[in-house]
């Protein structure tokens, strides 16, 4: 009070550091995820899908698993034909990802020569985890992709210059080759064989050292022009030639043509050709700012390019951000006018003016709070704002209640203002550590992504509700003693006007006189109620993480493997047609063959194949996402024959399938055999739609099997056969590269001739004569699995599904795993429940232990504060009053019981902790100063305390509606909790816990409840 000066200048310099902040600090749609996944890819061409996962799979996953930091559990392997891709997930308290995966690096190039020869590439992807903040397209009908090249480039010279921007990765680009088609008819007339003319052009587009010339005190290093500046010096060179000076040029055998390699994989936007740019950010810095740049440059760039090249943005994750911030910042200020509201009407004028000033004050010194110690402003932090204004208040009206109750008595203005909140110290800090810390168990319960989510959120309460701690007991002493001049009075006019807190307490006094008159019935009610409430819990859904409100949304398509991209296309673009045709659908991009880079945090690129797509799907709001999702989702997942179409809207689950049942082995056989058995099960299940495994259709391939003594005769071996036979059937053979400035234009060796692959001619004897194919070789079809799965070492299939819309994929796995637990599987063989429900019951066991910690920090702070166990078991009860509310509220808004959700529950444990200290202290007073008995002294607290526990209640309850009527899928279950749950457990705690403290103290009266405990004995 004496140097109230100083505590409004650090206070005001506080407000001030807050408002700067507001506009200034990082500012992120949800907190800093650590991505704990990535890849290992191995490529060996010509395997199967069986040699492969014998010969690299079973080696790698020793590897891998060598490696502590990695999950083996959630670790796996697919082995596909002539390519293998290791799944890797690694543990959760990994924090350093980047120093794994550079030590996984550096041991896999040691490890590749353990490998066979046939693996021509090994490499970790690990980038795979990082999110793209923008994704960019740049698109013509009539520019080759060489010039779209061109405009990319100059792009990324532009955005480079923005320093919060990490990565610029470029998807999508064809770049042209030079195809060197040979003839047949014309090799065999020369008697030239296909080797001679790969090794003459490889080794003249070879660039090594060529020495340097030492001039005594000048060295000159020497280089050699390259023998290829086009396709023209290459149809000139010589590739045969004979001590008569004839000469065989290259063009004289083979048709030279620069073209564009067949698309197998290429990406298309609103139909016409693209090349896609992704903007990865910094971490630290401000994805709002950093996007205003980026558009910025954008528009500077656009006025640079022809009419025809387009630029459009298909996921901006920081129009995202700046969208959801500042709906919350919205919700915010409707919460905080709302809260003064409330004050204003249920206190009276100068009351209200005191109360609410302490609301803005804290929540801007919070957030300079923030800024100073590097915290971001995103949802989590945001909604602590909006959870604790109600709170904020609490002490401020508890300080104030007990300056106007002094006043009444007769005290001065300047001594009530000192003794009031040096009286309540204690109880306030209590009821306010009850909340704080209440939180901080979750730091070490939750672990992976759930701890990621929730790790700014405990400190963002405890540092707002300390901060009103602080303003109740320094500058609201203060305020009070020069706005509020008049206690309350002891004996209240008889002719003054009633206010509705003054009806309200008329009506509390009547039951709680009801509640006295008949203690026991009181507290088996409140059982019944709360017993009501865990049941309500147990029957209600359950999903930890909702999905994602976005204004977009995936589209994959499966076909059977052996499908071409041709084919894939064909599909791809009817569905796309279709969807252009919703006036609700902005944007439709297609990725063909390929799966777009991460845009969402949980969304896991895909990989690719000639029979994979991938939709983005833009549309003209986060409802329209519903409406196009309701209205195609289910109606199109199996419209197209042979084609599965997956609808994926983005969600906060990382899981990669909602339903699914892994099955683990090792006879192939027995696997597929119960995934039939499973599947059928499945489909017994409404609601269950896209049923399939992930080892994919069986795929159809032929057998060449050489014979051993006519190829040794003929001097053929495997390598040179597959060489030849990729010459005619495949993509071509790379031979050099040619470079224009710095763009690289391969040369690719092919046949022109289409000929059946059994009348194919294979040069042999050093490319002298030539055979058919049949004569060396027998020919046959030949079918081998599409892929093979290995989890943590053992050959698993999963028979996945997906929930037809508006059905919950917990409930469903449930019912799922019900009957097939009724199966008679395969006793060697093991399954287990994946997907969604496994996430979520991954996270449960660390939810639940966070709460058990958090009631025993509760304990312990009530024991500090009464010293008496009985006293501070008796208010630890009053928590389980919440159930109830909460329950009632999830059951009345109709959301699942998620992460924020039971962080609601812990809020509203924290609040009512907190009435029950005041109510409590102020019985154990009136007993301790007046000589009250315990029944009088609980039935005057309950009434005396009712005013601030009311108010206090309705200021929470009023602070949450926002949140709640937002219907954000993600917050507002957390709003419809503490809204439900505050309301209607005030009524509860009012009238429970003084009978409860009455009953349980009270040892000789008639319905003392340690009587008859005693009597028992």
């Amino acid at each position: 009070m004496c140097n109230h000066n100083i505590v409004i200048l650090l206070m005001g310099m506080l407000v001030l550091l807050g408002i700067l902040g507001l506009a200034t600090m990082p500012k992120q749609e949800m907190p800093q995820f650590t991505v704990r996944q990535g890849a290992c890819v191995a490529v060996y061409p010509g395997a199967t899908s069986a040699e492969v996962e014998e010969r690299v799979a079973k080696p790698l996953e020793n590897f891998i698993f060598g490696y502590k930091e990695v999950n083996k559990k959630k670790t796996y392997t697919q082995s596909k034909d002539g390519m293998l891709i290791a799944f890797m997930e690694l543990n959760d308290y990994v924090e350093d990802k980047d120093a794994f995966w550079s030590k996984f690096k550096h041991g896999l190039q040691a490890f590749k020569s353990s490998l066979p020869s046939g693996v021509i590439a090994l490499q970790a992807v690990d980038d795979i985890a990082e999110t793209s903040a923008l994704l960019i397209t740049i698109e013509s009908k009539q520019k080759t992709y060489r010039e779209l090249n061109t405009y990319i480039d100059n792009l990324k010279d532009r955005l480079r210059r923005i320093d919060a921007i990490s990565n610029l990765r470029t998807y999508g680009l064809q770049n042209e080759q030079i195809s060197i088609y040979l003839d047949q008819n014309k090799l065999s007339k020369y008697g030239i064989g296909p080797f001679k003319i790969l090794n003459e052009l490889a080794l003249q587009g070879f660039t090594t050292i060529s020495g340097s010339l030492d001039m005594g005190n000048l060295t000159l290093p020497i280089h050699i022009t390259d023998s290829y500046n086009n396709e023209r010096d290459v149809a000139e060179q010589i590739v045969y030639s004979d001590p008569k000076g004839n000469i065989v040029r290259l063009k004289d055998i083979a048709r030279i043509t620069r073209e564009y390699p067949k698309q197998e994989k290429y990406i298309k936007s609103n139909g016409n050709k693209c090349v896609l740019l992704s903007i990865e950010m910094r971490p630290g810095n401000d994805i709002v700012k950093m996007g205003n740049d980026v558009h910025k440059a954008l528009d500077e760039f656009e006025e640079t390019l022809p009419k025809d090249v387009h630029i459009a943005t298909i996921t901006d994750q920081s129009k995202v951000v700046n969208e959801s911030v500042m709906n919350f910042l919205q919700e915010l200020l409707i919460s905080v006018i709302s809260v003064i509201i409330v004050v204003i009407l249920l206190m009276p004028r100068r009351v209200a003016e005191v109360s609410a000033l302490s609301i803005p004050i804290t929540i801007f010194s919070s957030v300079g709070i923030f800024y100073l110690f590097g915290m971001e402003l995103n949802t989590v932090t945001l909604a602590a704002l909006i959870v604790t204004l109600g709170m904020v208040v609490d002490d401020s009206v508890v300080i104030i209640d007990n300056y106007m109750e002094k006043l009444g008595h007769g005290m001065s203005r300047w001594h009530a203002a000192i003794a009031a909140p040096r009286e309540f110290f204690m109880s306030v800090l209590s009821a306010t550590l009850s909340i704080s810390l209440t939180f901080f168990p979750f730091l070490f319960t939750m672990h992976g992504d759930m701890g990621d989510f929730v790790q700014s959120f405990p400190w963002a309460m405890f540092i707002i509700l300390s901060i009103s701690l602080t303003v109740s007991l320094l500058l609201t002493p203060y305020l009070q003693y020069i706005v509020i001049h008049q206690g309350i009075s002891s004996t209240p006019k008889p002719n003054a006007k009633k206010k509705p807190l003054d009806y309200l307490q008329t009506g509390y006094t009547w039951l709680l006189n009801r509640c006295f008159a008949f203690p026991r019935t009181t507290l088996v009610i409140g059982a019944a109620l709360v017993a009501t409430g865990a049941m309500i819990f147990v029957k209600l859904p359950q999903r930890m993480m909702p999905i994602a409100e976005r204004n977009q949304f995936a589209v994959e398509f499966y076909l059977p493997n052996g499908t071409t991209a041709e084919k894939t296309s064909i599909i791809a673009d009817s569905m796309a047609n279709i969807l252009k045709r919703d006036p609700k659908v902005t944007a439709v991009t297609m990725f063909i063959g390929q799966g777009s880079p991460r845009f969402h945090t949980t969304y896991a690129p895909q990989i690719g194949g000639p029979n994979f797509a991938q939709f983005i799907v833009n549309t003209v709001s986060n409802d329209a996402t519903e409406e196009v999702l309701n209205k195609y989702a289910d109606h199109y997942s199996n419209y197209f024959p042979n084609c599965y179409i997956r609808f994926k809207q983005m969600d906060y689950n990382s899981a990669s399938y909602p339903i699914e049942i892994r099955v683990s082995g090792d006879s192939i056989s027995d696997l597929k055999k119960a995934a039939k058995q499973i599947a059928a099960c499945m489909h017994e299940v409404e609601g269950i739609n896209l049923i399939r495994t992930n080892y994919e259709e069986p795929q159809p391939g032929i057998s060449v099997t050489p014979d051993a003594t006519e190829a040794n005769r003929l001097g053929v071996n495997k390598t040179i056969l597959s060489a030849d036979l990729a010459i005619h059937f495949g993509s071509g053979l790379p031979m050099s590269t040619l470079w224009e400035g710095d763009y690289p234009v391969k040369m690719v060796l092919k046949s022109e001739n289409d000929s059946d692959l059994a009348n194919e001619y294979i040069p042999v004897m050093g490319g002298t004569a030539s055979v058919p194919l049949r004569q060396l070789a027998k020919i046959s079809p030949d079918w081998h699995d599409g892929s093979i799965i290995r989890r943590n070492g053992v050959r698993t299939i999963s028979i996945v599904g997906e929930p037809l819309r508006g059905y919950n994929a917990n409930k469903l796995s449930e019912e799922l795993k019900t009957k097939v637990a009724g199966l008679s599987l395969d006793p060697d063989l093991t399954w287990e429940v994946g997907g969604m429900s496994e996430k979520d019951a991954e996270t449960m066991p660390q939810v639940i232990s966070g709460v058990m910690v958090a009631i025993l920090v509760i304990f312990f702070i009530l024991l500090f504060h009464f010293k008496r166990i009985s006293l501070a078991l008796v208010n630890l009860s009053s928590m389980s009053l919440c159930i109830f509310g909460a329950a009632i509220g999830l059951f009345i808004t109709g959301y699942d019981v998620s992460l924020t959700c039971v962080l609601g529950v812990v809020s509203l444990m924290g609040i009512l902790v907190r009435n029950g200290i005041i109510m409590l202290d102020y019985a154990e007073e009136l007993r301790r100063d007046k000589g009250l008995s315990i029944r009088d002294a609980a039935f005057q607290a309950g009434e005396r305390r009712m005013r601030p526990i009311f108010l206090t209640s309705a200021a929470a309850s009023v602070g949450v509606l926002p949140m709640m009527l937002e219907n954000n899928t993600l917050w507002s279950p957390m709003g419809a909790v503490i809204f439900f749950g505050t309301l209607i457990s005030m009524v509860l705690i009012a009238t429970i816990l003084p009978v409860l403290y009455w009953l349980v103290f009270d040892k000789h009266g008639k319905y003392s409840l340690r009587k008859k405990k005693t009597n028992i004995l």
